[in-house]
């Protein structure tokens, strides 16, 4: 009798685990879903400005320079696109582990996107909250990123995915001589770290 009180209590504890899980999950999704909606109205409205005729030819220019050195954390900088394994995100400024629960984070001091430098971003591969690069593992070498911001659309190709410890920060260093992007993410049940590199379309 004891034996079978404690088995149904293993169970209860392992459905209320399930459908906490999948609520986070779901929650997040819809998180990122209504950033990813604020953020492309953003770009509407922007380019609703760039179109009148009276808009200042410089602001582009201006902009362009505000978004690279004021961005706050949590701010929202861009949207990724990988179309070869559906993934759509948002990328806010900072690794702050509350905000990579929910979407992609842009490592400070690195590049934003379109300029020269490594553009370096991470985000989470997991199984409670918001699992963004979870199939990250599948892309190919070739394989196409498009980054969306407020300034323009940005085309990367990828040209290299490994495998590194934690502690290979070299995967960030920066090459003013060309536009390239780095994507961080955990492997191997969090031991190591999936690297994938891509350089912007000429």
């Amino acid at each position: 009798m004891k034996r079978n009180i404690i088995s149904s209590l293993f169970i209860i504890i392992g459905l209320v685990l399930m459908v906490s899980s999948l609520g986070i999950r779901m929650y997040s999704k819809n998180k990122e879903a209504q950033l990813i909606k604020e953020f492309n109205n953003d770009i509407a409205l922007e380019n609703s400005k760039n179109d009148d005729k009276n808009h200042d030819k410089n602001y582009g220019k201006q902009k362009r320079k505000t978004i690279r050195y004021t961005n706050g954390d949590g701010d929202k900088i861009a949207i990724m696109e990988i179309p070869s394994i559906s993934l759509q995100s948002i990328i806010v400024e900072g690794t702050n582990m509350d905000d990579l629960r929910y979407y992609l984070g842009h490592f400070k001091d690195t590049a934003m996107p379109g300029i020269n430098g490594n553009f370096s971003i991470a985000g989470h591969s997991s199984t409670i909250y918001n699992e963004i690069l979870n199939e990250l593992y599948k892309v190919n070498i070739k394989d196409e990123i498009k980054i969306k911001t407020l300034t323009g659309e940005y085309d990367y190709i990828i040209t290299k995915k490994f495998v590194v410890e934690p502690s290979e920060i070299g995967v960030l260093d920066q090459d003013e001589n060309k536009k390239s992007m780095t994507i961080v993410t955990c492997t191997d049940k969090g031991k190591k770290r999936l690297i994938v590199k891509a350089e912007m379309k000429k």
